[in-house]
């Protein structure tokens, strides 16, 4: 499969084209900068460079599926990021294609009020654009996860529509979004997810 990843070069985003690649898939990843574009060629990916407030189409050519992985962050450009630039990625692959996407969002976006108050204002955002996605007719995925920390993959989790909160590792977020591009029942589907007892198969047959 070819996959190509948008927001590659952040903390989730590198795994996915570390474990898309290594896993055999074609990975395009989506850099703004040389140095990074020289860490995608590490990881067996091909650098595409772009921006998503400007030419950044290049990374669809040829791509069977679309990882969205990019945010602007509690205290970046959330508005223009996980907001505008979602919802024009989305139009975008509703005119040209792929169809599928999948979108790594945040817990929490459908409560915004039960969050840590600097969190509040880009879920808010980040509602609006997955609500985007999840209205248009491409073949997608929205995965929320709760807390990220850099422990190692376990390959465990606890998935669902709404969870009590928790962490889970950028690794295994990796893991479940490349689960999810081999899972076709997983089109269509939104949920939360954290650190748990399940292995990702059985975590995502079970929603």
């Amino acid at each position: 499969m070819k996959i190509a990843v948008i927001g590659a070069a952040g903390g989730v985003g590198r795994r996915v084209v570390a474990q898309a690649a290594r896993a055999g898939h074609e990975v395009s990843a989506l850099v703004r900068r040389e140095e990074q574009a020289d860490m995608m060629s590490l990881y067996g990916a091909k650098p595409v460079m772009g921006d998503l407030e400007g030419d950044w189409q290049g990374v669809l050519d040829g791509a069977d599926a679309v990882v969205w992985a990019a945010g602007g962050g509690a205290g970046g450009n959330y508005q223009a990021i996980d907001g505008e630039a979602l919802k024009r990625v989305a139009d975008t692959l509703e005119q040209r294609g792929p169809k599928r996407l999948i979108v790594i969002s945040s817990m929490g976006v459908d409560r915004p009020e039960q969050m840590p108050p600097f969190l509040q204002q880009v879920l808010k955002v980040k509602a609006g654009s997955d609500s985007h996605v999840q209205g248009s007719g491409l073949d997608w995925t929205v995965v929320r996860p709760g807390g990220l920390n850099d422990e190692p993959g376990v390959g465990k989790v606890s998935a669902g529509t709404q969870l009590e909160g928790g962490m889970i590792s950028r690794d295994d977020v990796a893991s479940v979004v490349l689960a999810c591009l081999g899972d076709p029942s997983t089109v269509g589907k939104t949920f939360e997810m954290v650190a748990g007892e399940q292995g990702i198969s059985d975590a995502l047959s079970s929603l």
